[in-house]
């Protein structure tokens, strides 16, 4: 049981990170982004590619994560403002449409074989006893995915963070007393690429990733941001946290076949019981 439980506070940290990176975007961009999964594999498979190259790993890891800040960057000054304008619906196919074509670069470029991103801790394993042993690479998630809710949350307790909490509760207010959202735009595409990178980087350490990986990690990240109602940074870390927990159990003591088919569930009853997550949520509205 011991196990089960590592096992899915390690998959939930990937899915508490990618939330967390869907929500920062959505607080100062107001773009729910299917395609941070997309970033978060390109950045990894530049860092994978350096890394066979013989490049130290720590600076393959650097170079994967400014990778993934300069992606998101890219994408909302090239993309996301020229369609700023036209609503929110252009913006959301244009997420959907960024998935495809990312995914297809990463296809053309490095093939759709599953890959690794071996770290010197890779293999190791400590042995907690009664023959449980814990990967490294699982200690390593969780702890990077606690860190990376701190510091997320430090962030926006910083003068830029709070521009970014005004600029969600009110975008024209936030303009009126000199806000600039196209800056803090930039700067939220920026850290959600280089969160995403984080998080496909530490699921590369652990298992294999392909063009084939995004698809339930983004679903499983707007689980995670689901739960916090696509604002709160606790409830989306918390209900990441808890979805890998649950979708191990279901995969361990019921049927992996159906792990999936828990996380959809788990959407809909968020929906259906709490609209605005488990803490506050966002102000529904029509798009």
């Amino acid at each position: 049981m011991l196990q089960t439980i590592v096992s899915g506070l390690e998959s939930g940290s990937w899915f508490a990170l990618l939330g967390l990176a869907i929500v920062v975007v959505m607080k100062a961009a107001d773009v729910p982004n299917f395609a941070m999964a997309e970033m978060g594999l390109v950045a990894t498979y530049v860092g994978i590619s350096l890394a066979a190259a013989g490049v130290p790993f720590w600076i393959a890891v650097l170079a994967t994560l400014i990778t993934g800040a300069v992606i998101g960057v890219l994408i909302d000054i090239a993309l996301m403002r020229r369609l700023s304008s036209y609503g929110h619906f252009p913006l959301l196919l244009m997420t959907i449409g960024l998935t495809l074509a990312l995914n297809a670069v990463v296809g053309l470029i490095w093939g759709h074989d599953p890959r690794s991103f071996p770290a010197p801790w890779t293999g190791a394993a400590v042995q907690i006893g009664g023959g449980v042993a814990i990967g490294v690479s699982q200690i390593v998630s969780i702890i990077v995915g606690l860190i990376g809710a701190v510091a997320i949350t430090a962030f926006f307790r910083t003068q830029v963070g709070a521009q970014m909490r005004a600029v969600a509760e009110n975008r024209s207010t936030a303009r009126l007393i000199g806000v600039s959202a196209g800056r803090l735009s930039a700067i939220a595409w920026a850290v959600g690429g280089f969160i995403a990178a984080v998080t496909v980087m530490l699921q590369a350490q652990s298992a294999l990733v392909s063009t084939l990986s995004p698809a339930s990690l983004i679903i499983y990240g707007f689980v995670a941001a689901t739960m916090g109602g696509f604002t709160s940074l606790l409830g989306t870390f918390v209900g990441g946290l808890a979805l890998g927990v649950i979708q191990q159990f279901v995969g361990a003591y019921i049927s992996s076949a159906v792990q999936f088919s828990v996380a959809l569930l788990v959407v809909f009853l968020v929906l259906i019981l709490r609209p605005e997550g488990f803490t506050k949520g966002m102000v529904l509205r029509d798009v």
